[in-house]
C-alpha cells in the first residue's frame, strides 16, 4: 500500500492555517497533498491581498507535495475571468464535487485501495457518498491529532491564532 493522500477540497483549510500562521504542518504529513484547480484559484488567485499571495508562494514552491489536479470547471471559470466575464460562481464546489464523483479523477487515488484522506471545513462535504477508503477530518481534528502525535505542541494555541489572528491583514478562519 502506498502513502495516504491527502485532498483539499476547499479553501478552508488553507485559510484557517493561513490565518495562524501554520501552513508549513502540511509539510510536516510527508504526504501528497492534491487540491483541485478550481480551488486553489480560489485560494490564490488575487495576489493583491497577503493572504492570496502567501498561499499561493507556499503551494508552488511545495510541488510536490502539493498537486494541482485540472478539472473542466476550474479551466471554463479561468476562461471566462480571463475574457473579462466573472467566474463561475461557487467554481471550487463544482469543481471537487465532479472531481469526487466516481468517474471522476479522485479514482486514480482510490482504484488500488489506497487511503485518501479529505481535510475539511465545510459540512456540506458529508453529502457525498464516500468509499470505505476515503476518510473525513477537519482542521481542527488534524491538529489534535498532531498534537496527540508530539508534532504540535498544543491544538488548542493554534485554533486560537486561527480564531484570533494576529496581524491587520489577517481576519478569523470559521473552523469545524
Amino acid at each position: 500500500m502506498k502513502r495516504c493522500t491527502l485532498l483539499i477540497p476547499d479553501a478552508g483549510p488553507l485559510n484557517s492555517l493561513w490565518v495562524a500562521g501554520r501552513l508549513d504542518l502540511l509539510l510536516r504529513l510527508d504526504m501528497p497533498i492534491v487540491i483541485v484547480d478550481a480551488v486553489y484559484d480560489e485560494a490564490t488567485s488575487d495576489t493583491r491581498y497577503p493572504k492570496d499571495a502567501e498561499v499561493k508562494d507556499f503551494i508552488d514552491r511545495h510541488r510536490p507535495p502539493f498537486v494541482i489536479e485540472k478539472t473542466e470547471i476550474g479551466a471554463l471559470s479561468r476562461e471566462r475571468r480571463d475574457s473579462g466575464q466573472p467566474g463561475i460562481r461557487h467554481a471550487g464546489e463544482f469543481a471537487i464535487m465532479s472531481y469526487a464523483r466516481p468517474d471522476g479523477g479522485v479514482q486514480r487515488h482510490l482504484e488500488t485501495g489506497d487511503p485518501l484522506l479529505v481535510l475539511f471545513e465545510d459540512h456540506s462535504f458529508f453529502l457525498l457518498s464516500r468509499p470505505r477508503n476515503m476518510h473525513l477530518l477537519s482542521t481542527v481534528g488534524l491538529l489534535r491529532g498532531l498534537e496527540r502525535a508530539g508534532v504540535i505542541a498544543s491544538a488548542e494555541a493554534i485554533v486560537h491564532d486561527m480564531l484570533h489572528p494576529a496581524g491587520p491583514s489577517r481576519r478569523p478562519a470559521t473552523t469545524s
